[in-house]
Parts: structure tokens; C-alpha cells; sequence
């Protein structure tokens, strides 16, 4: 890790550096959770619902999902998805994963049964849902048992058609043939074990630069409410040039303050505050070799659950023994001068973040060298996007216009910044570090704002004297 003495302070890496000296000797004079992370992932399941699914940390991903990804052992292909997902969990108790699975649904039917099958979703998954039904000898009744996989997911007993119900799995529907009686002529003629699988199942791709599913995904990051956006490891440059170009547009035409985790590429070239390049990976204490693509995903979820009040330069990556693609001293230095997030190990040999920074790294007049610090861009982005929404609710087109008015959304920020202000986000705020005032048109509200934003302590300039 960095460290070593100084003589000017003008030290790049986080670090301690500390000079000794021995002159003459002289007498001594008398903010949990911050917000969620989108994680574009494609048609990976091949199961669950089409679009954004809410996932936390006790989801039964078998179920949503399809997998459980805690079991996986082949984390290639698709897999890399689930890998990134696990990596996510890590640090975060809750994702919104986009789920693309547009195919068709596997299905079942027998003229012998009262019921049609279909798979809850569609997906290739669905072909692995197998319906037994069991003839009770002694009874009218009937058990009705539905695998996936391998593994019983539902079993209901039933002694008319209409008493079966759907499960997560499977939607049942009574056949025409046997509403009439409620199945029972059907249910009275089975005389031994029927075992099918539903089939049909199919799933439609997304390629990362089909047209449509573009279109879906910046619908869906327009629309949904997250604060870090990480994509797929598997997904292309294409898809990493789309979504830079989409979460640029979304910060700066319309007002939403997201920002994207990615992996660094030499065919990508960014140089803006709402966008952090991974350089390299980790290697985890089983061996499993992480690349920047699928640290990336950690590092979202990890922006995406750090209080307002923290930063994550020097966070610890959970698990983590080793760095995969380390990197020496002026190659650190390097990349963090080109805006590229790294991770390193401390002399301990733990592996951590070494600077939380984004990949804004042209500074000018407009744009100084603070806004690379993601903490303080995560508490600039907060601001501006609580100021956007309680406008939005609880001003445009209820409040008049006047001084009363402005007075009273002043009076709004002012508490809020002050909240701000006592965690330690902000400093140097008082109210009238606050204007608000009539624009030119009667609707208009001007507002000028003043304060400081925090930032963690990251390098140590000590000297000692003896």
C-alpha cells in the first residue's frame, strides 16, 4: 500500500506518509442503506418475470429465478450473471434485476386429466417442470405433484378438478370437457400414475444490441426508481457504449441522477463523474478468479448500499484473499490519475477499494478534481434529486408563486440541508446560504445554493519530532 515520507502535500494514492526528524531538542509550550442498484441482466435466468425484478437478500431465487445460484459450481456463459448477482449480495440486502424473458411458456395437457398445465413464466426452464398425478385407490381423491427440476415444489390433494389451484410454478386451468361435472367422470377413470414434463418452453435472447430489447432497457432505466446501474459480466462493449451514453443523458437532459459501474475497457473512453471504471478483479479465498466485469457489479451494489455519510476508499472486498491483475505502485497511480477505480492490498494483505473515484479526470473551472470523489458526488446527486422530487409532489401547481411561497419551499431545503449537515454529509450550511427568488416569468423559481460537501479522510501527513 502507499505510504513513505513527504515533502510537499501533494501525495496521489490514499495512504500514511510520515517524516521523522531529530533536531535540536526544545522545550513544549503551555446515512444504512443509501439507495438500490438495477442490475441489467439479460435473458440469463431463462425463467421469472419479464422485466425488473425486486430480489433481496431472503429471496427464494429458485423460485424467481429459476437457480439457486448459491449452489452453483460452473460460473461461465450465462452463469457470469449469477456470479455477479452472489458478488452483489456481498454488500447489499436488496437488487432490482432486469429480467429479460420474452419466450414462450412450456405447457401440458392430457384429454385423460381435467387440467391444462403452463409453466408461471416463460424461459427454456419450464421444460424441466414435470406433473405427477396419483390415484388414491381407497378414495375419490387425487395428489397432484409438481417438480422442478428434480426437486417437489408443490403437492395438493383434491377430490374435484376446480380444488387445484395454481403454485409458483405452474398456472392449472379445468379443461372444458370438465366443467361440467367438476372433473369428476375424469378423476373417477384414473386407475394409475400419470407422470408428464411440460414442454414448449423457449426463450427469447437478448443480444445487448438488439433494437428492442434497447429500447425496453432504457424504457425501463427512464422509468424505475435505483441509484446505481451494473450490467451483466457477459454483456458486450456495445452494451456498455449504450448504457454510458443513456445514464450521461438521463444525469444531464433529464434531470435523474443514476450513475454506472463498469468494467474498463480500452475500447471505451469516459471521462464523466456519473460513470466508475473497475480496472482489475479479485481472486476469492476458494480460488474463484473474479474479473473487473464481475467486481464491477460488487463495487454498484456496494455504491449503491453505503451511507451518504461514508466512502468506500479502503473498503474491504468481503472474501476476497487475493487481487486479480495487480498492479505496482506507478500503475496505481496511473490509472487513479486516469479516473479508474482500482483494488490493492493492504500490508495485512487484506484486498480493498483503494480510492472510491468515478472516471471524471479532466478537471476545468466547472468541473474540479472533487467531483471525482464518488462520495461526494453521491451526496451532490441526493440533493438534486430530492430538491427534483419534492418540487415535483409537493410544489408545481400547488404553491403560489410568491414571496409566501418561496419563503415556504426555502424553508423545505433549509431543514432538509441541515439533516444533511448533522450526519456529516454537508458542512458549512446555514440558511442563508440559501436563495430563493422570482424568476423573469411569473412560474419561474431561481435558486442559489452554497455548502460544502464532506469527504472521508484518505491521506495522513505526519511528522515526528524527537
Amino acid at each position: 500500500m502507499a505510504g513513505g515520507t513527504f515533502t510537499k502535500l501533494n501525495k496521489r494514492r490514499p495512504g500514511a506518509y510520515i517524516n521523522v526528524k531529530a533536531p535540536t531538542r526544545k522545550q513544549a509550550t503551555t446515512r444504512a442503506s443509501r439507495g438500490l442498484m438495477l442490475y441489467l441482466a439479460k435473458s440469463a435466468a431463462e425463467w421469472g418475470k419479464d422485466g425488473v425484478i425486486s430480489l433481496t437478500a431472503d429471496s427464494d431465487l429458485k423460485k424467481v429465478l429459476g437457480t439457486d445460484i448459491y449452489t452453483l459450481t460452473d460460473f461461465t456463459g450465462a452463469n457470469l450473471t449469477f456470479l455477479g448477482l452472489r458478488e452483489a449480495f456481498r454488500v447489499t440486502d436488496a437488487v432490482l434485476y432486469y429480467n429479460v424473458n420474452k419466450g414462450a411458456k412450456a405447457a401440458y395437457e392430457d384429454p385423460s386429466l381435467p387440467w391444462t398445465f403452463q409453466a408461471k413464466y416463460g424461459g427454456l426452464k419450464g421444460n424441466e417442470i414435470k406433473i405427477t398425478v396419483i390415484k388414491d385407490p381407497t378414495t375419490p381423491q387425487v395428489t397432484v405433484v409438481t417438480y422442478f427440476g428434480t426437486e417437489q415444489v408443490n403437492r395438493q390433494v383434491v377430490a374435484t378438478a376446480s380444488q387445484l389451484v395454481s403454485n409458483d410454478y405452474v398456472d392449472v386451468t379445468v379443461t372444458d370437457a370438465a366443467k361440467a361435472d367438476d372433473g369428476k367422470d375424469l378423476l373417477d377413470k384414473l386407475v394409475a400414475t400419470t407422470t408428464a414434463t411440460l414442454t414448449g418452453g423457449t426463450t427469447a435472447k437478448g443480444s445487448g444490441s438488439d433494437d428492442t430489447t434497447i429500447a425496453d432497457v432504457i424504457d425501463t432505466i427512464e422509468t424505475t426508481a435505483f441509484d446505481v446501474l451494473a450490467i451483466t459480466p457477459d454483456a458486450n462493449i456495445t452494451l456498455h457504449k449504450l448504457m454510458v451514453s443513456a445514464v450521461t443523458r438521463l444525469r444531464e437532459e433529464v434531470g435523474k441522477k443514476v450513475t454506472l459501474v463498469i468494467p474498463d475497457n480500452v475500447a471505451l473512453s469516459v471521462d464523466y463523474e456519473g460513470i466508475t471504471l473497475v480496472a482489475n478483479g479479485v481472486i476469492l479465498s476458494d480460488g474463484t478468479e473474479l474479473s473487473p466485469a464481475v467486481a464491477a457489479v460488487y463495487v454498484a451494489a456496494a455504491s449503491a448500499a453505503v451511507a451518504l455519510n461514508q466512502s468506500l476508499t479502503y473498503a474491504v472486498y468481503q472474501n476476497a484473499a487475493s487481487v486479480a491483475g495487480k498492479l505496482n505502485d506507478d500503475n496505481t497511480i496511473a490509472a487513479l490519475n486516469a479516473g479508474k477505480l482500482v483494488f490493492t492490498q493492504r500490508n495485512d494483505g487484506v484486498v480493498v477499494i483503494e480510492q472510491d473515484i468515478n472516471s471524471l479526470h479532466t478537471f476545468t473551472d466547472d468541473k474540479r478534481s472533487d467531483l471525482q470523489k464518488n462520495r461526494i458526488i453521491r451526496a451532490l446527486d441526493t440533493i438534486a434529486e430530492d430538491t427534483k422530487e419534492t418540487f415535483e409532489s409537493s410544489f408545481i401547481g400547488k404553491i403560489t408563486n410568491n414571496a409566501a411561497g418561496r419563503d415556504l419551499f426555502k424553508s423545505n431545503r433549509v431543514s432538509f440541508l441541515i439533516g444533511l449537515q448533522d450526519q456529516g454529509v454537508i458542512a458549512d450550511f446555514v440558511a442563508d446560504d440559501i436563495d430563493v427568488r422570482a424568476g423573469e416569468e411569473p412560474d419561474q423559481v431561481i435558486v442559489d445554493l452554497a455548502f460544502t460537501p464532506t469527504d472521508a479522510m484518505e491521506k495522513l501527513y505526519m511528522t515526528m519530532t524527537v
